[in-house]
This record gives C-alpha cells, sequence and structure tokens, in this order.
C-alpha cells in the first residue's frame, strides 16, 4: 500500500500543510480537527484514514517558500541550462552563481542558475559580459503554491476543491 497523506486546514479551509495519514487521524480523534474526506482504507475495517481535514483553530499561515538549493533550482529551472538552452538530467546539471563569489556573488535566488557543466565550466569564475555569455531568464526567487512545495506527493482528486 501506498503512504497516505492528509491535507490539513485551518479553521477557514486554507491549505496550511500536508501531513502523514496517521497524524491526521490522531488530530481527529483528539478533538483538534474534524474530517472532510476520507480514504476507502484504514488501520481498522470500521475507520478511515482522513484524507482531508480542517482545524478548530485558525493558524497564522506562513507563506510557502523553497531553500536556494540544487534540487529546487533545477526545478525552478526546468531542468535547462540558463546559457545554452539544453534540457538535461538532474545529475547533469550544476547550480552557477552569475556574480560569482569572487566578486562577492551570493547563493540567493537572484543570483543561482542551472547550468549544464559545459557551460559552468566556460563561464568559470568570470563574470558574463567578461565572456559574452547571456541568461535566457533572469532568475528570481519562485513563486509556489501548496502543489509545488509538495511536489514529491501525488496529490489525490478530492484534494482538488479545497486547494
Amino acid at each position: 500500500m501506498e503512504k497516505l497523506y492528509t491535507l490539513k486546514l485551518d479553521a477557514s479551509w486554507r491549505p496550511i500543510e500536508v501531513i502523514d495519514a496517521f497524524k491526521g487521524a490522531n488530530m481527529v480523534f483528539g478533538g483538534r480537527a474534524r474530517v472532510l474526506e476520507s480514504y476507502d482504507t484504514g488501520p481498522h475495517p470500521t475507520l478511515k484514514f482522513p484524507a482531508v481535514i480542517v482545524l478548530k483553530t485558525y493558524i497564522h499561515k506562513r507563506p510557502f517558500s523553497l531553500t536556494c538549493n540544487r534540487k529546487n533550482v533545477v526545478w525552478r529551472d526546468k531542468n535547462t541550462c540558463q546559457y545554452c538552452g539544453g534540457v538535461f538530467s538532474f545529475s547533469d546539471l550544476t547550480m552557477d552563481h552569475v556574480v560569482p563569489q569572487f566578486y562577492g556573488g551570493q547563493k540567493s535566488w537572484d543570483n543561482i542558475v542551472a547550468a549544464c557543466k559545459r557551460c559552468n565550466g566556460k563561464k568559470g569564475h568570470k563574470k558574463l559580459e567578461e565572456i559574452s555569455m547571456n541568461l535566457l531568464t533572469k532568475p528570481k526567487k519562485p513563486a509556489i503554491t501548496i502543489r509545488d512545495y509538495y511536489r514529491q506527493i501525488k496529490f489525490p482528486e478530492c484534494w482538488d476543491k479545497y486547494i
């Protein structure tokens, strides 16, 4: 059986996170939430795992954000080298500082791009203007949704009306 997850909503029905279905069941049985949607299965024939729960209290919703790391940069750039435009597998892409660290470039969303090994080697620690290379798109912090944040999870159809 594949792992089951529960979509957790606050009292105003805003999605706040995705949790393990066991944790969702514990929140319901502990009286902190109520079930809106259930799966067809559960730990016992008469008990169903919750697919969507709503909390009985309001939660301050923090915006979803991703760490600026290689996995997320490659995802943001859609596995595309931002210099040559080639599409590569994850293992064939690196993170490149647009303004090199040598010149004070920071590891931040607006200074990091996905680059193939060839282009990254060609650029080295030089500035773009020094070697006549151009970026396909200006790097920026991605605006993400709950689907992006939990992109490794397959979202059940019953969650669609709550997201």
